[in-house]
């Protein structure tokens, strides 16, 4: 008859386990036309749509308006057969098959090709999943580059979505799965990427975590999303603080992700998204990271794009520091301040931007911090290295007693007062470098010191050394070299004798460093060239007090305290003397005795065999 279909069946065959359905349509056409209603396989179907018999139909795709869209279901059934069989070792197949699909797409454009892809979805994410089971995530990320350069965004299930994010976690499929997430999963969480962020600090991809941090940080920030939590951002810190105390000696690929976290924490230290509500964790650590790394042998071998964002970060900083502004954000904690106020000083050597980072502390800051302890160190160091008066002044102005007071304002009396606060508060630190300060000021016209003695500083540090029997106090060896040091350059040859037979007196306690017996023999040097009354006072063994006497008994003394340090740092395993150590002993025995007598002979002969170069005359 006419206008009725004359062949009863599909004009192709039917494979086991890839069936088609087709539904015949009566048409007034001198030929037949038959239109597929879908061609999908049937290990893509839903399970439940299996299980039940039911068919999963689609839109149908009409011939008539695309005859060559009949390349499509052999295309997509060779997809599907490479995805079955797909692993690491096939993934130039896999390309050629999507590379031959994705043309075959571009080239017809069905009307209704929202079930073509789909189909395609399905079947990638069932060749993941297996290949994640199979743990072979280096095919997977290829299975989902394929998908993402292929597919458009499609919503995906919750269990896909729990599939993306364990792929995550593995640093050999991160930049994949991330560019899929940030295409397809725009709503993810911070509480979701957690997992993600933890697997990759744990094998040390710090770079690729940050990068996660970074992008939810600044929707937190512009759009309002959840922030991450602070318990993360003290993970990112005992890792980022691990790998910075050995990045110098890792491997490339280590310093590169080390550098690509540096980026990132560093971007949003100076977008002022640092640090995160409701933190405890204070930017001391990030801001030390920043500036030690323009200064780094390694960093010098990175990506020059790179090294220019991290050292253009504290800048920026420092001159757009938060203000009061938005109460989410809480305000940095004493020890960045202190760390700025190192970096300022001691690295961009900046006096403008230390007096921006004070003001702001003082002035800006809500709500107002004053000075530490360990800021007024900080500054006093950088008042020895820099020789400046002027801030060592400032210094002990902001941590001082009631200024009404006028013994109080003077430096002798704030001195004073400083080291008696630091010995009383057990701060070595602090100590330390309130003794290299008052070292430095000896350098510097009297007039400045207001009678501050280096007696009366080691009187309130040691005070049981001016008594008949000392208390058995054990010294720190950095106090103790700073005392000895003050003590050699205020010429108190007593007061040096006074510490150094107490240093010895502990020594198999704490050890002698060398920098102190370099000081030693350097005050003996120099007492050689004394005039004979000076000599006189303190002369060991010559009541009578005549030079020649006294240079004799200098000259004992030098050679039994070498003895004594030689036996006392080979018994320790201790750094051996060094050239400058030899030069001051040298001077010694030069200046006591003939320059060719055998002590000296002996002690060349020392110098040999320690490999250390004879200083010339």
């Amino acid at each position: 008859m006419r206008g009725q279909p004359l062949v009863p069946r599909l004009p192709w065959s039917h494979a086991k386990g890839n069936s088609c359905f087709a539904a015949p349509i009566a048409v007034r056409a001198r030929r037949p036309t038959f239109v597929t209603t879908t061609f999908i396989p049937s290990f893509a179907l839903p399970e439940s749509s299996i299980s039940h018999g039911s068919l999963f139909t689609h839109h149908l795709y009409h011939t008539d308006l695309h005859p060559e869209s009949s390349f499509l279901p052999r295309k997509v059934c060779a997809l599907r057969d490479t995805l079955r069989s797909f692993s690491s070792k096939n993934i130039d197949e896999l390309h050629t098959v999507r590379n031959a699909l994705f043309s075959e797409l571009q080239r017809t454009r069905p009307a209704h090709d929202a079930p073509i892809y789909q189909e395609i979805y399905t079947m990638v994410m069932s060749a993941i999943r297996r290949l994640l089971k199979q743990g072979d995530v280096q095919a997977a990320a290829e299975a989902l580059q394929c998908l993402d350069s292929m597919a458009p965004q499609l919503p995906l299930t919750p269990r896909h979505r729990t599939m993306m994010l364990h792929l995550l976690g593995h640093p050999e499929a991160f930049s994949t799965t991330w560019r899929f997430i940030r295409r397809s999963m725009r709503d993810v969480t911070p509480s979701e990427t957690t997992h993600a962020m933890r697997a990759l600090l744990r094998v040390n991809h710090v770079g690729e975590a940050a990068r996660i941090l970074q992008w939810h940080v600044r929707r937190f920030r512009r759009k309002g999303t959840p922030p991450p939590s602070s318990a993360l951002m003290h993970n990112f810190m005992i890792q980022m603080r691990f790998l910075g105390s050995r990045v110098d000696l890792a491997p490339r690929v280590l310093q590169n992700s080390y550098t690509e976290a540096l980026v990132h924490f560093g971007t949003l230290l100076r977008e002022n998204s640092l640090p995160l509500p409701s933190s405890r964790e204070d930017l001391a650590w990030l801001i030390k990271s920043l500036y030690l790394y323009q200064n780094a042998d390694w960093a010098k071998q990175m990506n020059q794009w790179s090294s220019n964002v991290i050292l253009a970060c504290l800048p920026m900083y420092v001159q757009r520091l938060p203000d009061i502004g938005d109460p989410r954000w809480p305000p940095i904690t004493s020890s960045s301040y202190n760390a700025l106020v190192q970096y300022t000083l001691s690295y961009a050597q900046n006096p403008h931007w230390c007096r921006l980072v004070l003001n702001h502390m003082a002035n800006s800051r809500d709500p107002l911090l004053p000075p530490s302890s360990e800021l007024v160190t900080i500054l006093l160091r950088q008042a020895v290295r820099k020789k400046s008066a002027a801030l060592g002044a400032y210094a002990l102005e902001l941590n001082s007693p009631d200024p009404g007071d006028d013994a109080c304002l003077q430096t002798g009396a704030r001195l004073l007062y400083h080291v008696e606060c630091a010995v009383r508060d057990q701060n070595t630190y602090r100590l330390v470098s309130l003794l290299h300060y008052i070292t430095a000021l000896r350098l510097s016209p009297k007039r400045q010191l207001q009678h501050v003695q280096a007696s009366s500083v080691a009187r309130r540090v040691i005070p049981f050394l001016f008594r008949r029997r000392p208390i058995p106090v054990v010294p720190d060896p950095d106090v103790s070299h700073a005392l000895l040091l003050l003590a050699a350059k205020a010429g108190k040859v007593t007061l040096c004798l006074r510490i150094w037979y107490w240093m010895k007196q502990h020594a198999t306690r704490v050890p002698i460093r060398l920098a102190s017996a370099t000081v030693f023999m350097q005050l003996l040097a120099e007492s050689a060239r004394m005039p004979r009354n000076t000599l006189s006072r303190w002369a060991v063994h010559s009541p009578v007090g005549q030079r020649r006497r006294a240079l004799h008994d200098l000259r004992l003394l030098a050679l039994n305290e070498y003895s004594f340090l030689l036996q006392h740092w080979y018994s320790r395993r201790a750094d051996l003397p060094d050239q400058q150590f030899f030069r001051c002993l040298l001077r010694v025995m030069r200046r006591t005795s003939h320059p060719h007598d055998t002590a000296t002979a002996r002690i060349l002969k020392d110098m040999k065999t320690l490999n250390v170069a004879i200083p010339a005359r």
